[in-house]
């Protein structure tokens, strides 16, 4: 072992330069990770992503052109081995479910702390998930109560009955 330390890059995605800026100053503190880049709008994140193959893509749900359901799924299809982060200023588990069904490792209020950001950051890197504590109540509560509208897995009622149906052993 030669004793070099393995760099993490990432990108940074929000349309607000103070909050890019913030998150990269906060980030950069460790000597192990590296932001590549940031990025104002979807499109330069995609950009971005396609030019330095970040390990973790931080971005802002509210994030334009495209919007970040389109640029969580333009991600995730190009860059499958990409962590990705959503920071969100509306805490709505419904958007918590969605991001964490198409791939998101985390999702966090904008509002969070820079100790909340590293935290997030090293999960992500770890390879675990990450979601404030104060918002993991709201969220497993909700779960308790879905139904079988496919919401959580993306799937429609008649796949998920399907799904039921092998379980049960039934057959075709």
């Amino acid at each position: 072992m030669d004793g070099s330390v393995d760099i993490q890059t990432v990108v940074v995605a929000d349309s607000h330069a103070i909050v890019r800026e913030g998150i990269r100053a906060r980030l950069e503190q460790r000597s192990d990770w590296s932001v590549v880049a940031e990025a104002q709008d979807g499109y330069s994140a995609l950009k971005a992503c396609r030019d330095h193959s970040p390990d973790i893509l931080l971005m802002d749900f509210s994030i334009t052109r495209p919007n970040g359901r389109e640029l969580l799924a333009k991600v995730r299809a190009s860059r499958p081995d990409t962590r990705i982060i959503v920071l969100s200023s509306e805490m709505k588990v419904s958007n918590a479910f969605y991001c964490l069904s198409k791939g998101a490792v985390a999702f966090m209020p904008k509002q969070a702390s820079g100790f909340d950001f590293v935290n997030a950051t090293t999960a992500a890197i770890r390879g675990y998930s990450y979601m404030p504590n104060e918002f993991i109540s709201a969220f497993l509560e909700t779960r308790k109560h879905l139904t079988r509208s496919g919401n959580m897995f993306g799937l429609s009622p008649r796949e998920l009955e399907v799904v039921d149906s092998c379980m049960q052993g039934k057959s075709t």
